[in-house]
């Protein structure tokens, strides 16, 4: 009985809490939101793993190409983990730009968002299903913000 109680609590434990866990960069222009993804290190090391078939720790085109089908372009549904809005309306968010690049070993998802800025501006990080853990490590913007933050996600005020 304590076995099959330890193996309920551990797969519990195991879907409460983030899989991955982001270092989000962003740079907010009049514009464009830039964005950056950075993946922990042991997840980015599992990750490149599952994906770089041919193991020469490089991820050619179709490689980068599955690896955003699976890990990026599914949250199209959530608008992308993104809440963004203006004081009139909840904008749709259609990244352009979008990458795969490697940086000190680890995978990073980099993507523009073409936005026009309006005078108040929300932007947050928001996964229904907790599997991504969104922190915010560098915000680059020259107007004025306020930001608040949670351990899984953080919200962005801009104002113009």
């Amino acid at each position: 009985m304590k076995k099959v109680l330890l193996f309920i609590f551990t797969h519990l434990v195991a879907f409460a809490h983030p899989h991955y866990f982001l270092d989000t960069a962003l740079e907010i222009k009049e514009n464009v939101i830039k964005n950056h993804w950075k993946f922990d290190r042991l997840n980015s090391k599992i990750l490149m793993f599952d994906y770089d078939k041919n193991k020469n720790k490089i991820l050619d085109l179709n490689e980068k190409k599955e690896f955003l089908l699976a890990n990026f372009y599914k949250l199209e549904d959530n608008n992308f983990n993104i809440f963004l809005a203006n004081e009139n309306e909840e904008i749709k968010v259609k990244p352009k730009n979008v990458d795969l690049i490697i940086d000190k070993k680890r995978l990073v998802i980099v993507f523009d968002i073409p936005y026009n800025l309006a005078n108040e501006n929300t932007f947050c990080t928001m996964d229904e299903k907790i599997y991504l853990a969104y922190k915010l490590e560098k915000l680059i913007t020259n107007y004025d913000k306020e930001v608040q933050k949670s351990e899984y996600d953080f919200c962005i005020g801009v104002f113009k």
